[in-house]
C-alpha cells in the first residue's frame, strides 16, 4: 500500500492478518487466515461467536484450535479466522462485530479488504505472461516504460522483489481512471539505484501497466478471468464494487474506551490510487481458497512460484507480493 495509506492505518490500528504455514521447504503445514484490527489494551465493546469445531478432531488438533482461540481473545481481535491443517478445518470463527449498528457478528464468510495481499495476485498474472514466454524475469522496464530513470537496468524480478530503486514522490488527489493512475505515477517517481530492497507499492502499480500493455485489457478484466472466475472466488471482487454490500465488514477507528467508536469509509482516491496493490475484498474462505489453489499449482507450475520465492538476492523475505521467509 501506498506509504500515506501505511500511515493513515497505523493512525487508526487497522492491519490485516493473512499467515501462511504451508508444506514446502520454508513453511510448515497448515493455513491460517483471517482479518483484525490490532490495538493496545483497552476497555472492549466485545462479541465472540462459538468456535466452530470439527466434531473428530484429534486431541493434538483439537489443542491446537483451542491455543488459537484462546491466544485470539486474550489479544482482542476483532475480525475472522479459518485454520486447515492437512486438509481438515481445525477451527473457523468470527470475533467481535463485522457492523455494530446492526449487530452483525464478523464470520469467515464475509468480504473483508484484504490489503496488500493484492499484490500477490498482480504477481501471479506478471507470472503467468512469463510461463507463456511473452517476458521473462530479466525483461528490462525500459520496454514498456523507456521514460522511467534507470528502466534499463530495472527488471521484472526487480520489481516483484521491490528491488527497483523507484519511488513514488506524489499520490493522486482525486479519483482517477487505471491509465491516468499509471501516468500520474510516471510523471511522480524518481530513482535511487536498483537491486536493494524497499518496500514500495509503485512497483505493483508500474507492472499493473505492464500486464495492461501486454494484454490490452483492463487490470480488473485480467484478475476476473484468469484468477477470480477460475478458482470460482465467489466473495471476491473490487471493493468499490462491494463496499455497500451488507456482507462486507466494517472499518471502524477505536478511541480509548470504545473498539467502534467511528465507522470508517474509505475514500474514494485512496482506493482508485491502490491499482493492482490493494483494492480487492474477498471472504477468509476465499483467501484460503486462493492461496490453496496457487500452492497446488493450479494456476502456474509450483516450479515457476518457487523459483520466485526462493531467488531473492540478499534473502529478504518479501518475494512477489508474499513474505515467503
Amino acid at each position: 500500500m501506498a506509504k500515506g495509506k501505511h500511515q493513515k492505518k497505523q493512525q487508526i490500528s487497522l492491519s490485516f492478518l493473512a499467515v501462511l504455514l504451508l508444506a514446502v521447504s520454508f513453511f510448515s503445514t497448515g493455513i491460517i487466515t483471517g482479518w483484525q484490527l490490532t490495538k493496545q489494551p483497552q476497555p472492549q465493546i466485545y462479541k465472540t461467536e462459538p468456535a466452530q469445531l470439527a466434531s473428530n478432531l484429534t486431541s493434538n488438533e483439537q489443542m491446537l484450535a483451542s491455543k488459537i482461540d484462546q491466544l485470539l481473545q486474550k489479544s482482542d481481535y476483532i475480525g475472522s479466522i479459518y485454520v486447515r491443517k492437512n486438509n481438515r478445518v481445525i477451527l473457523e470463527k468470527g470475533y467481535g462485530y463485522a457492523n455494530l449498528r446492526i449487530k452483525e457478528s464478523n464470520s469467515p464468510s464475509l468480504y473483508y479488504q484484504i490489503g496488500s495481499i493484492q499484490k500477490a495476485m498482480t504477481a501471479l498474472l506478471i507470472l503467468k505472461q512469463i510461463q507463456s514466454g511473452k517476458i521473462t524475469f530479466d525483461t528490462k522496464l525500459s520496454e514498456f516504460y523507456p521514460q522511467i530513470p534507470g528502466s534499463q537496468q530495472i527488471s521484472i524480478k526487480n520489481m516483484l522483489y521491490m528491488r527497483s530503486g523507484l519511488h513514488r514522490t506524489a499520490s493522486p488527489k482525486k479519483p482517477m481512471s487505471d491509465s491516468e493512475i499509471i501516468q500520474f505515477a510516471l510523471h511522480h517517481l524518481k530513482f535511487t539505484g536498483y537491486d536493494t530492497y524497499h518496500y514500495e507499492p509503485l512497483n505493483y502499480t508500474l507492472l499493473t501497466g505492464v500486464l495492461i500493455k501486454l494484454m490490452n485489457q483492463p487490470y480488473e478484466t485480467l484478475l476476473k478471468k484468469e484468477i477470480i472466475r477460475p478458482l470460482h472466488l465467489e466473495h471476491t471482487d473490487f471493493y468499490e464494487n462491494v463496499k455497500n454490500s451488507p456482507q462486507h465488514a466494517v472499518s471502524y477507528q477505536m478511541s480509548a474506551t470504545d473498539d467502534y467508536s467511528k465507522a470508517l469509509v474509505e475514500p474514494e482516491t485512496d482506493i482508485r490510487n491502490e491499482l493492482g496493490t490493494g483494492n480487492i475484498s474477498m471472504s477468509v474462505y476465499d483467501l484460503n481458497k486462493f492461496f490453496t489453489s496457487v500452492l497446488s499449482g493450479d494456476i502456474i507450475p509450483k516450479e515457476l512460484l518457487f523459483s520466485l520465492w526462493q531467488n531473492n538476492g540478499d534473502k529478504h523475505p518479501y518475494s512477489g507480493g508474499v513474505y515467503s521467509g
